[in-house]
């Protein structure tokens, strides 16, 4: 896939997650949640910084990245997980929401290690990006 084709999909792949996380979060609103309505504001944020180079997703409220085409796009399956994410949930103060930065790659040993917690999304994606910049070897965009 040229050039071309790998920005269509990753622009695709950011829109269809942007309409997700809304759906998500109206979906988190409307009844008894374990996870707070958050998704869109931090798939919001993290479009708007560098993270917006890889393919993102969402899994187990988690916003994730793959440094290739995913295995779920036609053609994909040679992306790499970069390694770092963000999580969110109601662990905060009195049950408030948060985001936590993680180093390392989520459910994988060694186990990854929490860089900050913090409750606003941008100071979230702002650090993952600075310690996604420290990686030795991570492609700077999708391959």
């Amino acid at each position: 896939m040229g050039d071309d084709g790998h920005a269509r999909v990753l622009r695709e792949q950011w829109d269809w997650l942007a309409s997700a996380a809304r759906a998500d979060d109206a979906a988190a609103r409307r009844g008894p949640s374990w996870v707070p309505p958050l998704a869109e504001e931090l798939v919001l944020a993290a479009r708007e910084s560098p993270l917006r180079r890889w393919y993102p997703y969402l899994s187990h409220n988690c916003l994730r990245f793959e440094d290739g085409l995913p295995f779920w796009e036609p053609g994909g399956g040679h992306g790499r997980e970069v390694p770092g994410s963000i999580s969110y949930d109601t662990g905060g103060p009195g049950a408030s929401a948060v985001f936590r930065v993680w180093r390392g790659r989520l459910l994988r040993t060694p186990d990854p290690v929490l860089v900050l917690t913090t409750p606003d999304a941008v100071t979230a994606v702002g650090t993952l990006v600075r310690v996604l910049e420290r990686v030795p070897g991570l492609p700077k965009s999708v391959q």
